[in-house]
């Protein structure tokens, strides 16, 4: 699975370079699963795997939304489940969308649960606060996986 195989070797990344490193978890899986049922969309092999093994958290200076165990929605940022509703609430987000990270610079990095390839993984997506539901975003990765690796390896 390349989203599995993509997210294991930026794990080994994150591993091997603790000082850049600052995650908190794991996620316990009944989180993961009150996580989906909240937000109604099940989670993508390489997410769930990043939620339970490493919660939530940075590398160097990018943020990865996800759990922080045993606080479901949780209250702020980096709660993947409380900004998932709180998008929710901008006019046209999808509800169809996970938010995982923010850009920094107004676009929304989310997984979109619309699009399931042959791995059950969903793309990861751009998503303009301005845009429509009819316009999902730009893709960015084909998986959490992908997308995980990438932003850790531009910064390891």
């Amino acid at each position: 699975m390349k989203g599995l195989l993509a997210f294991e070797q930026a794990l080994a990344i994150v591993r091997a370079k603790p000082a850049a490193s600052d995650f908190f978890g794991p996620a316990p899986d009944d989180n993961v699963d009150a996580a989906e049922q909240m937000l109604g969309i099940r989670m993508p092999p390489s997410y769930c795997m990043f939620l339970t093994t490493l919660g939530v958290g940075s590398f160097d200076d990018a943020e990865f939304y996800g759990i922080i165990a045993n606080k479901i929605p949780g209250s702020s940022v980096p709660s993947m489940v409380w900004q998932t509703l709180e998008n929710r609430k901008l006019a046209g987000f999808p509800g169809t969308h996970i938010t995982i990270m923010s850009s920094g610079y107004g676009p929304i990095f989310c997984l979109d649960s619309s699009v399931v390839n042959s791995e059950d993984e969903y793309p990861v997506v751009e998503w303009t606060p301005a845009a429509s539901v009819t316009n999902p975003g730009e893709r960015l990765a084909e998986s959490f996986g992908t997308f995980f690796l990438d932003e850790i390896s531009k910064r390891a």
